[in-house]
């Protein structure tokens, strides 16, 4: 909620799984795996359509270039302006991303918002998308991912998300009846009504 200086962190990974969420919203897969490591450093996959490998230097590095700024084909899009992955590269000592798509991976590795690497070869994997981010402990002074508050977050995609399985360091999250789970999940006392 922005009264912590490691609440930036969470904005973070807000930004990468935004994007798997509009897959999903797309009908473009329907499962997201979350690793946390040592509460430092994230991977998020997904298995939507994967991100245009033509356009993969773009979308992760130069500011409103992204599919999603002015497309019609985004209108269920969480994300506003094609900036927030972008940002995540920017604030990140490391970032990478790999673009599953139709028999081919493309790997990108940057180093504080410079790519080091390019890397195209042939792959069995499902389409999808899969980032790894590491923020710079240079701008986000001290910082470690909570698991509870990633939990929490994650829980509430599901909860507006009917259908969607997360898995997070292999625990699965998932709401089959939505905002009814919120409640139910949430409630301390006996319902006012049945």
């Amino acid at each position: 909620d922005g009264n912590l200086p490691e609440d930036g962190i969470y904005v973070l990974l807000k930004e990468v799984v935004d994007n798997s969420i509009d897959e999903f919203k797309m009908n473009a897969g329907s499962r997201i795996e979350i690793d946390v490591e040592d509460h430092l450093r994230v991977s998020v996959r997904d298995y939507g359509r994967g991100i245009p490998q033509g356009k993969l230097v773009e979308a992760v590095s130069v500011l409103n270039t992204g599919g999603k700024y002015d497309s019609k084909a985004f209108k269920k899009s969480v994300g506003l302006n094609g900036v927030g992955v972008k940002a995540v590269n920017a604030l990140s000592s490391r970032f990478e991303v790999r673009s599953y798509r139709d028999g081919k991976v493309r790997s990108l590795i940057f180093e504080k918002g410079q790519l080091q690497s390019d890397h195209t070869e042939d792959t069995q994997d499902e389409n999808g998308t899969f980032i790894f981010f590491q923020p710079d402990d240079t701008l986000f002074k001290n910082y470690s991912f909570h698991d509870d508050i990633v939990e929490t977050m994650l829980r509430n995609y599901t909860y507006l998300n009917t259908g969607l399985a997360i898995m997070h360091n292999g625990h699965r999250i998932l709401s089959r009846h939505g905002l009814k789970d919120l409640l139910s999940d949430n409630m301390t006392g006996e319902p006012l009504y049945p």
